[in-house]
């Protein structure tokens, strides 16, 4: 068992990793009531060509396998659902698959070590038929036409399809429902022995437990689990340069006030140790900086009414590429369309003073610090930040040590060639039905 401080935040982190490569980490909190649980496999909506365990060829299998994944494994082969057996003991259980990982959680503030007993079991048994599989596929596709009538999944959704060439980030994460069909019993059992290896995962513990006898009980449980070595997983990434796709698209929707969505793409690239967390803090103290609410950019689309009071901004890695994403509703969305792709390749040429920027580190990194004493949260971003070869809490002293000089390595993405913007306009006529969960839109000149 080893341990770990990070004096800026007066955090101790116990880790150990098992015989069987299962890698656990706690991080003890006496003075919070409840805990939380995270387990997470490092295999995402990303992942769809890779070599199966005991095979030589590479197997493309269907978009969205690894959300279809996440949904059987609730399911016991006595008829039991896993999420029904931690309620009983007072936990509240979920799980999400994104871009790069699946992960299954619960919390509650009793029956911790018995609920991660549960846990490990309906994760590490899994229980596939023909009939449950068939099943399912109706359950996901329903799913998936829901998410095509939620206008902020519909903009994210268009915008990645648009940003992206051949890059399995411009997919919905669960899939499409052409390929959902696709799924088989057999394509989950591959992708299940390929990348559910206890060393192809990570088990995080945040809360008022006992570290070590957490570490034991989990070490005692595994011990009655026999695996085979793990082999390192190959998998088919895929290269993208900054050239998106497509530079417009447009969709109607039952809305009042229509959406717009401009991104910037992010190319393919390798990432050095905490680089990710680095590049993405910066990239939001530019953002903040330029277009942020105590900015002049910002109070002008507002005099103008070319939004209502909001103007946001994300920024997403997942360790190979990613995307600035800028979005605000407005009654003027082609004005603010506009305003937007002309506002972002001149932050190409950003500069900062030292005490501008020093007064917007300070804000964006204070915010982040605080996020942490959220458990809940601590505990997603140390599983997500570890596939994306960051450590989270260690990162915090480099990001004190950045300098506005820093800001020059991100800039670079500020691209003409790299942005793309998709707005939602509200339905002036009649709703029209889409094919599948394609991206029905309405073709207009860029301008």
């Amino acid at each position: 068992m080893e341990n770990k401080t990070y004096s800026q935040i007066n955090e101790v982190v116990y880790s150990h990793k098992l015989e069987n490569g299962l890698q656990v980490q706690v991080i003890p909190k006496p003075d919070f009531f409840k805990t939380f649980v995270y387990l997470g496999v490092h295999f995402g909506s990303l992942t769809n060509k890779f070599v199966p365990l005991g095979e030589q060829d590479m197997k493309e299998v269907p978009l969205g396998i690894a959300h279809f994944l996440e949904h059987k494994l609730f399911a016991n082969a006595d008829g039991t659902d896993a999420s029904n057996l931690l309620a009983e003991l007072g936990l509240e259980a979920n799980a999400y698959t994104d871009y790069i990982q699946t992960v299954y959680l619960f919390n509650g503030a009793k029956n911790i070590g018995e609920g991660i007993k549960i846990l490990l079991d309906f994760v590490q048994n899994p229980y596939f038929t023909y009939e449950n599989v068939a099943s399912e596929k109706n359950i996901i596709i329903q799913e998936l036409k829901m998410y095509l009538d939620i206008p902020s999944d519909r903009l994210h959704n268009g915008l990645m399809n648009q940003l992206f060439v051949s890059y399995p980030m411009k997919y919905d994460i669960g899939g499409t429902i052409k390929e959902v069909r696709k799924i088989t019993k057999e394509d989950l059992e591959k992708c299940y022995s390929t990348f559910y290896h206890p060393a192809n995962m990570e088990l995080v513990i945040v809360g008022r437990v006992d570290h070590e006898h957490m570490i034991n009980t989990i070490i005692e449980h595994q011990k009655q689990k026999v695996y085979p070595k793990f082999s390192p997983i190959i998998r088919e990434i895929g290269f993208e340069d900054n050239i998106v796709g497509k530079k417009y698209g447009r969709y109607r929707m039952d809305i009042t006030l229509a959406n717009v969505a401009v991104g910037v793409k992010i190319p393919a690239q390798k990432f050095a140790r905490n680089q990710v967390i680095i590049e993405e803090i910066l990239l939001k103290i530019v953002l903040a900086a330029s277009i942020g609410p105590s900015t002049s950019y910002y109070q002008k689309l507002l005099d103008k009414e070319l939004i209502t009071n909001h103007l946001h901004y994300s920024v997403y890695f997942d360790n190979h590429c990613g995307y600035i994403k800028v979005n605000a509703d407005s009654h003027d969305p082609k004005q603010l369309r506009r305003s937007i792709i002309h506002r972002l390749p001149a932050l190409n040429n950003l500069v900062l003073s030292e005490k501008v920027f020093e007064r917007f580190k300070k804000a964006v990194l204070g915010s982040f610090i605080k996020s942490l004493n959220n458990l809940d949260f601590l505990a997603s971003l140390i599983i997500e930040y570890d596939l994306k070869n960051c450590d989270i809490l260690e990162s915090i002293s480099l990001l004190e040590q950045l300098k506005v000089t820093d800001i020059n390595t991100v800039l670079k993405y500020f691209q003409k060639q790299a942005i793309s913007s998709y707005l939602i306009f509200p339905n002036e006529i009649a709703s029209f039905k889409t094919k599948d969960s394609s991206l029905q839109q309405e073709n207009e000149p860029e301008n």
